[in-house]
């Protein structure tokens, strides 16, 4: 385990916040004595609705992230949290930890709710792999198995890092790929685009590999390697260029182009 204690860090040309009012307090409240303001707040989307169907099904007092509310009167409001508070009263909890804050104004609040749905990072796809493969989830550790033995590695990288043959961003591919097509098949796909010395490799080439072996089950994975490694970054950026002038996906046009070439060398 390796463990990283939060430090403060400077900021040269950023003048620090006026730290105001009185520190939220922590309060057991029950789920459906709290109040959404829809003068501000969204209404519930589908998308809403699946949200909370998933903390139904997996709540866990781990995993809960108090609401924040403000006290109007005896009314909790919300500012963050209203998933979790539909969740939770869905399940007949009866109280839930609740940071309540000091918010009178309701632009005051309005601004709390954007700041609370923007001051965060969305987490990665490759954070949550890593969660799941430290606890062991089983689809988790059957992507880093069939990557190490591929020689594929998942990791974070911008236009600025140093990359290597190998490394890739496209964990969410591989994982429903492990699913669709099993460990061998998955591989053998990507030790294809390895020895094809791709470096990233794309989520689209994984996808235009993938979709060549199924509809060619007997395709020689040793010269399409050969085919990827000769189109090199050139032709990796004209099938880019193409799909992207033609509105199409890129999987699509380098599948089309490793197959011509296939049939080319074929002939």
């Amino acid at each position: 385990m390796t463990l990283r204690r939060i430090k403060p860090l400077t900021f040269a040309d950023a003048a620090p916040a006026s730290i105001a009012g009185k520190k939220p307090e922590l309060k057991w409240v029950a789920p459906t004595d709290l109040f959404v303001d829809e003068t501000y707040q969204r209404d519930l989307t589908d998308r809403s609705f699946r949200l909370i169907e998933r903390i139904y099904r997996g709540f866990a007092w781990n995993r809960v992230k108090p609401p924040i509310a403000v006290d109007d009167g005896g009314k909790y409001h919300l500012i963050d949290g209203q998933h979790t508070a539909i969740a939770a009263a869905s399940l007949g909890i009866t109280e839930l930890p609740c940071f309540v804050v000091e918010a009178v104004a309701q632009d005051e609040r309005a601004r709390a709710f954007v700041g609370h749905n923007t001051d965060r990072i969305a987490v990665s796809p490759i954070a949550i792999y890593n969660a799941l493969r430290a606890s062991g989830d089983p689809d988790a550790l059957d992507v880093e198995r069939v990557c190490k033995r591929a020689g594929v590695t998942i990791r974070e990288y911008t236009n600025t890092s140093t990359i290597h043959v190998g490394d890739t961003k496209a964990v969410t591919i591989i994982r429903n790929m492990i699913r669709k097509r099993g460990v061998i098949k998955s591989r053998q796909i990507l030790e294809c685009l390895v020895k094809g010395e791709m470096a990233p490799i794309a989520a689209g080439a994984i996808t235009a590999v993938e979709n060549i072996l199924a509809d060619r089950p007997q395709v020689d994975l040793e010269a399409l390697a050969r085919i990827i490694r000769m189109d090199g970054e050139a032709g990796f950026a004209k099938a880019r260029a193409k799909a992207s002038g033609d509105r199409t996906p890129l999987w699509r046009v380098l599948q089309a182009r490793w197959q011509r070439r296939l049939d080319q060398d074929a002939a």
